[in-house]
């Protein structure tokens, strides 16, 4: 009997084998079916002329044809065969409609979506639309909808069982929309506000929420501004003093710009890395579009038709992100305020009834629902307003865009930005006459004294210089402009980033695309120096604390990853940020568990040393003692995790990028989707990788999404980057091609200079034709 049984259980577990093989090879199957295509002729309906998609070794795609809206055409057919899962996610975000997909955990995004109106923006910003652009748009999304009819456009739907709508030109604009939610700032300190005046005070609130320090580099210097903002006669009335410039804001990106005279070429040189959530696949698609007016190459936005950082025949632009405060929490009583309701209803998966969300609105803005926000700190009575410019109902940013690929100078570039509502960016130009430039386009928000919205700085006054008498621009998310600048730019800004690139530009006379790559790699922290006199007084008691003292004593501050210093000086940052501020926050400190490197700076550089002492106990702790503690507590807990010998400690072995996926998660097949990659620095080296404290372990979550150099004296000679690679199908073999060579700083050119009919060795040409 026991023998039958026996045999009824294998029997029993081949049939599940052969099962589980049965659908696996169906899955396998229909994976295969969703690959791109690469190669021979397609037959389209949609096109006015054939177009040919060349995509070269790195997986770059070139888009030939007679015609600019077939050229858009077969760049949305592109991004949907490479992109369409992450062009779906982004555009449910912004529209509310991620619980159609995924079921009830993604109600609550939903529900926030709705309520910050982000569906009713879309339909705005699609209505306002030129008609060049408008034509563009159409065009792409027929491209997108002409893969999307051919089936299987991408892997994740067959796991997900699901299939996906078609393309629409409000789904363009919620890309729009997406990218202004990401970068507008300003929750952040109303946040923070709220949660902590009744903590510390006013006076341990200002310090907390450290002001811009005085040693930190400004973007625009004050000679430059006084010449170009000197005639501006009318001043508005200074922001209140709780919402000027504050340091402390999360990693940003980089850019940097340099006059011909200090250049080996003669020529401008241009630099930028955006930063960015790290994902797999990457935010951005590299391409070269062959349009009427000339070549436009850079990273487009799959979902939209448009290159958003890059270059054309006259010049080349790229942005960060310039922290300014567009977007206020306003607690108001609820009594006397006039307020309107609408219903929202959203599907949900796996529900036969759809939800029904009440949002309530107010003439500044949505009022926000505690179900779905999180408002601790603010009065639980009172409503809490949103006022934020990125919903304004102006936002022509896609005419803006299409203008910037298609200007030929300066003054065109400058003139593009008219309309740009948000996100309010930097906006560094070089071009091949030799002008370089400084621009942002937006609207900032001017404010009374009781914080209220009076108005917006005009177009025409806002912080804009061209040719700046020191021969350069530099951005690192850090401060614009001093008050030289007529008008209060209140925000959060990043004081290390932009001073290590001032001193990396300060140690050659002339520069080339080199040494401009070398300074994107550039991993010494700045924040690590000045800390590090400080730190080196300090008091461990244990072996491992003073073995770890001993080899800081010798560190140059540099996050390299083959190095284990890395990796002390971040678990000891840790460490002793709690241990500096979260005695004092008390039970409101679980906000607050993320570096801080400009107030660390004040308390162990500066005039906060008061802070080090931990008000818990009796006794008064010097910084000397807090910090030796901390470094005796954090040493022990690394070693715990990676051994006693600190020598063999590599920081790059636990500071990994990660490229996540939604799907990452998933049992057994989730590795096909997500990767790592090990990688140097942290948040506050130019080569920024930042890591979470509250996530317990060093992965990099915020990194260079893209790294370019723009030569001026030979735009075929700019050099470009991104991770993890081109495509969005995990069976591509352009998936994960590029990341160990991003982590490596290696680059490519995207040239101009050959046609379909010539391509380089190795390209895939694939003919789109019409039907």
């Amino acid at each position: 009997m026991t023998r039958w049984l026996i045999r009824g259980a294998i029997a029993l577990a081949a049939l599940a084998l052969l099962a589980v093989a049965g659908v696996s090879a169906y899955v396998v199957e229909r994976f295969h079916a969703s690959k791109p295509v690469e190669t021979g002729t397609l037959t389209l309906d949609g096109l006015t002329g054939p177009a040919r998609v060349v995509r070269d070794g790195d997986g770059v795609a070139h888009i030939f044809a007679g015609d600019d809206d077939d050229v858009f055409f077969a760049l949305g057919f592109t991004h949907a065969s490479e992109r369409f899962f992450q062009m779906d996610l982004a555009r449910r975000f912004v529209r509310g409609r991620l619980a159609e997909l995924f079921g009830p955990d993604f109600l609550i995004d939903d529900a926030r979506s709705r309520t910050l109106g982000y569906e009713r923006l879309t339909q705005d910003i699609a209505q306002r639309l030129s008609p060049d652009t408008r034509s563009a748009v159409e065009a792409y999304a027929a491209g997108v909808n002409a893969r999307l009819a051919q089936g299987a456009p991408a892997p994740e739907y067959i796991l997900l069982r699901a299939r996906p709508d078609s393309w629409a030109v409000e789904d363009t604009a919620a890309m729009i929309a997406f990218l202004a939610h990401d970068l507008s700032m300003g929750v952040e300190q109303d946040v923070t506000r709220a949660r902590l005046e009744n903590v510390l005070g006013p006076d341990r609130l200002a310090e907390f929420m450290e002001p811009y320090p005085g040693w930190a580099p400004l973007t625009l210097q004050d000679e430059d501004v006084r010449a170009a903002f000197g005639a501006v006669q009318v001043r508005p009335l200074p922001a209140p003093g709780d919402a000027q410039s504050r340091t402390d804001a999360m990693p940003g990106s980089n850019a940097w710009v340099v006059a011909g005279g200090q250049t080996r070429s003669g020529r401008p040189l241009l630099a930028n890395d955006p930063h960015l959530g790290l994902s797999a696949p990457s935010i951005w698609y590299l391409a070269r579009l062959n349009l009427s007016y000339g070549p436009v190459i850079g990273a487009t936005l799959p979902g939209t038709p448009f290159v958003v950082l890059g270059r054309n025949a006259h010049g080349a632009w790229g942005y960060t992100n310039t922290g300014f405060n567009v977007i206020d929490l306003a607690a108001r009583p609820r009594e006397g305020l006039e307020i309107t309701a609408r219903t929202e209803t959203i599907h949900i998966r796996g529900r036969r009834a759809p939800a029904e969300i009440v949002v309530e609105e107010t003439e500044e803005g949505p009022i926000l629902n505690p179900d779905w926000f999180n408002l601790a700190g603010f009065p639980a009575d009172d409503a809490v307003v949103r006022r934020s410019t990125v919903t304004h109902p102006e936002n022509r940013v896609p005419d803006s865009v299409l203008s910037i690929m298609r200007s030929q100078g300066w003054e065109d570039f400058v003139e593009a930005g008219r309309g740009w509502t948000a996100p309010m960016q930097n906006m560094l130009y070089a071009g091949v006459d030799g002008t370089i430039g400084y621009t942002t386009a937006g609207l900032m928000p001017v404010r009374g004294e009781d914080g209220g919205w009076t108005g917006f700085i005009a177009f025409e006054d806002l912080p804009r210089i061209v040719n700046p008498r020191g021969g350069r621009i530099v951005s690192g998310n850090n401060q614009v402009a001093s008050d030289a600048y007529p008008f209060p730019l209140p925000g959060l800004y990043d004081p290390y980033r932009a001073a290590r690139i001032e001193a990396r530009l300060d140690e050659a006379e002339l520069h080339d695309v080199a040494s401009f790559k070398d300074i994107q790699m550039d991993v010494i922290s700045e924040h690590a120096r000045r800390l590090l006199p400080a730190l080196l007084n300090a008091t461990p008691e244990s072996q491992l604390g003073m073995q770890a003292l001993a080899r800081l004593e010798r560190w140059d501050g540099s996050l390299d990853a083959d190095g284990p210093e890395g990796l002390i000086f971040s678990a000891w940052m840790r460490v002793l940020s709690a241990a500096i501020w979260m005695d004092e926050l008390g039970p409101a400190a679980v906000w607050f568990n993320y570096p801080r490197p400009a107030f660390l700076d004040n308390v162990l550089v500066g005039e906060a040393s008061h802070w080090c002492n931990d008000v818990r106990t009796s006794q008064i702790e010097s910084c000397a003692i807090t910090a030796g503690l901390a470094l005796d507590a954090a040493m022990a807990e690394t070693a715990s995790a990676y051994g006693r010998n600190i020598d063999a400690w590599r920081w790059g072995e636990v500071h990994q990028a990660r490229f996540a996926h939604p799907l990452g998660e998933l049992p057994l097949i989730g590795a096909m989707f997500e990767l790592r990659q090990p990688v140097p620095g942290d948040g506050s080296t130019i080569n920024v990788n930042h890591f979470s404290y509250a996530s317990g372990d060093y992965d990099s979550v915020h990194a260079a999404t893209l790294r370019a150099v723009y030569d001026l004296s030979d735009l075929n000679r700019s050099r470009f980057m991104h991770a993890p690679g081109q495509s969005g199908h995990p069976l591509s073999p352009h998936y994960r091609d590029l990341a160990q060579r991003w982590a490596a700083g290696e680059s490519f050119e995207i040239r101009d200079d050959w046609t379909p009919d010539a391509p380089p060795e190795g390209a895939r040409v694939l003919t789109l034709q019409s039907g």
